[in-house]
């Protein structure tokens, strides 16, 4: 009999004393869950019966609670004789905590690259897995050697469930959520390619039907297979809220897509990019968040954010007919080369946001900023307040397997941008060209930020994997910096199991598709230096 726990288990938004659970079974009866301190599942702390709901695409959450804070824990789901594999999970930690260590993840494009980076986290240890967005792609796939599931674009509710299924049957996905719980927040690709609060770049109503009714398909979907604890059980498109580390840190996460976004400054019809009514967060959700980051009982505030805060506006010439040599991303908006879809775009909701940043760094509180989306990685001092000091700091993450920043364009003209990324002023180290992950390990005294690179095709990801760099912010510095620091090791928790699903098939296949692209890469990258220097040589005769 073959199992009906295909997609395997996960566990999600965890507290000091509660987890959810999930796992998929079609066709499967009430389920039993247990809960145990071990992994063999024999010092059971929790067992009961759970049903797939058929109207939920046959998924199954329990809210486990009565847990100890920060505890490792073991979970699986039987029925009738089929036994799930064995997830691990860990509870938060509770008030006393002086240390809590996250991963972060994002922008993993299933057709474009094997999704080697979640394995790689997994053989990690960490309390909890943060992804800050575009979980899925909503394309039609086309872009890379796997295709996507369904083999068009994402728009109704089950396109969106099985497009999450098809990441969820990846055995690397698999084994991230084997071994840690995850917290995340969406992006536009979870929707729709550059989203806004009543539409999308690439969403045209006639054939992709209402905004509204995508919107609600995308989040209704990814509230069954990646369940969060709403504000509003009923309303999944509003998900921004809060997640208490004790009383170390509080981590807000933002919606900065659905909630209150106006649509890019430069389209037609759309409000200036400086006019001051134009919003990223809406009323509620600012009103919120100003509420949030005044609360001073705890040192540190982590701010995640699906787009980057600081400013990421490029030393380029604002000339017509740029826009083509620009990394992906980037638009001539106003005669400014700048990231129109970042917040950079809404200059206005960045200046409020310094505002109530720097009043709480008045206050003796401390910020870190939490961001992705642009398939890089950035150390940022600041965004700055009117005099220049910086009043947070931010720690941008790569993607997992969507192009990086730097290779989206022109091959080898990454060289060019990681020249004009390294003479900004705010960024004391940048990398445009490396998939992979990053690490938050908080105590009271100190945010240690780590940015750690994957090649997502190598057989053992998790062994071959290296620290990019590691930057340090203290809690006694005014105004906030980064320092240069080594990385720490992991702690030791209790023994996991290591049973983790194999590799998937078709890496052999996108491995040698890899090699191939990179020789074209660096041959053209000779093919563009040559050139340059032959038309300086020309220039000076």
């Amino acid at each position: 009999m073959a199992s009906p726990f295909t997609h395997a288990v996960a566990s999600f938004d965890p507290t000091a004393d509660a987890v959810l659970l999930w796992t998929r079974a079609p066709g499967a009866g009430p389920l039993r869950w247990t809960v145990a301190g071990d992994a063999d599942l024999t010092d059971v702390v929790g067992t009961g019966l759970v049903d797939p709901d058929p109207e939920r695409d046959h998924t199954a959450v329990v809210d486990v609670s009565g847990l100890e804070p920060a505890t490792t824990y073991f979970y699986g789901f039987s029925a009738a004789g089929q036994r799930s594999p064995v997830g691990r999970t860990r509870t938060l930690p509770a008030a006393g905590a002086d240390h809590v260590r996250l991963g972060l993840v994002s922008c993993a494009r299933f057709s474009v690259a094997p999704l080697g980076v979640y394995r790689a986290v997994a053989e990690r240890e960490v309390d909890l897995v943060l992804h800050l967005g575009d979980y899925i792609y909503e394309d039609d796939g086309s872009s890379g050697p796997r295709s996507h599931e369904p083999p068009h674009p994402a728009r109704s509710r089950s396109d969106y469930r099985r497009r999450i299924a098809q990441v969820r049957a990846d055995p690397d996905a698999q084994a991230l959520h084997l071994r840690h719980p995850m917290v995340a927040i969406l992006d536009d690709h979870d929707v729709a390619d550059n989203c806004w609060s009543t539409g999308a770049k690439h969403h045209d109503d006639a054939s992709d039907g209402p905004f509204a009714a995508r919107a609600a398909a995308a989040t209704e979907a990814r509230q069954e297979w990646l369940p969060q604890r709403l504000r509003d059980a009923s309303d999944p498109r509003t998900t921004w809220r809060s997640v208490e580390l004790g009383d170390l840190a509080e981590l807000l996460l933002l919606d900065t897509r659905l909630s209150g976004r106006d649509q890019h400054a430069g389209d037609d019809g759309t409000k200036p990019l400086r006019d001051p009514t134009r919003s990223l967060l809406g009323d509620e959700q600012r009103q919120w968040m100003d509420e949030r980051l005044a609360d001073g009982d705890r040192p540190w505030t982590l701010l995640a954010t699906g787009v980057v805060v600081n400013e990421v506006g490029l030393p380029a010439p604002a000339v017509p007919g740029i826009g083509h040599l620009l990394p992906n991303g980037y638009a001539l908006v106003d005669r400014e080369v700048l990231h129109d879809d970042q917040w950079d775009g809404y200059p206005h909701e960045r200046a409020h946001l310094v505002e109530q940043l720097a009043a709480r760094r008045d206050a003796g509180g401390r910020t870190v900023i939490l961001s992705a989306d642009i398939h890089s990685s950035w150390a940022f001092e600041g965004p700055c307040d009117d005099d220049g000091r910086a009043v947070a700091v931010e720690m941008t993450v790569p993607a997992v397997a969507s192009a990086p920043m730097g290779r989206g364009r022109l091959p080898g003209a990454w060289r060019l941008l990681d020249a004009a990324v390294r003479r900004l002023e705010h960024v004391p180290w940048a990398d445009v060209t490396r998939r992979g992950y990053g690490v938050v390990d908080l105590t009271r005294e100190r945010a240690l930020l780590e940015w750690w690179f994957v090649e997502p095709t190598d057989e053992d990801p998790g062994r071959s994997q290296w620290l990019g760099a590691a930057w340090e912010a203290r809690r006694a510095d005014w105004p906030p910096q980064l320092r240069e620091v080594e990385a720490t090791a992991d702690p030791v928790r209790a023994a996991r199991r290591d049973d983790l699903p194999p590799r998937p098939g078709d890496l052999a296949r996108i491995r040698r598709n890899h090699r191939v692209r990179l020789v074209a890469e660096r041959t053209s990258g000779v093919a563009l230096a040559m050139g340059a220097l032959a038309a300086l040589a020309h220039r000076r005769r």
